[in-house]
């Protein structure tokens, strides 16, 4: 019986896409505006950093947690999976063009707090 070499730098680089299939990440990688080539764009991934904030902002509340804390644990929440994707090599942010760059980095960002926020107003 032969067993197949691990290939741990291959499963710490896929968790920066949350192990997502192939097929789906060429579709995330669609530009919806702008383009991979410039600094400015927004693609699928985009879209994915807002319905994530969407997503925790609700189990942030749904568990109760501290609302004082709301908006900056989110926020360190999402910069920590920032930071994450600079660890692992997937994000750029020292590049001001191309793909995962630092422009993107704080779209992404913007994006994910901007569905923070809704769902807070839309709770109050």
């Amino acid at each position: 019986m032969k067993f197949n070499k691990v290939n741990f730098k291959k499963i710490i680089y896929n968790s920066g896409d949350g192990f997502l299939p192939e097929k789906i990440k060429k579709i995330l990688m669609y530009d919806i505006i702008g383009s991979h080539n410039n600094t400015f764009y927004i693609s699928g991934w985009s879209l994915i950093h807002f319905m994530n904030g969407l997503i925790f902002g609700i189990l942030y509340l749904f568990f109760n947690f501290n609302k004082k804390n709301y908006f900056k644990n989110l926020f360190i929440l999402h910069t920590c999976w920032e930071i994450w994707q600079t660890i692992i090599g997937m994000a750029k942010p020292y590049k001001i063009s191309g793909s995962s760059n630092i422009i993107d980095t704080i779209v992404d960002t913007v994006l994910f707090m901007s569905a923070v926020y809704i769902v807070i107003f839309i709770y109050k």
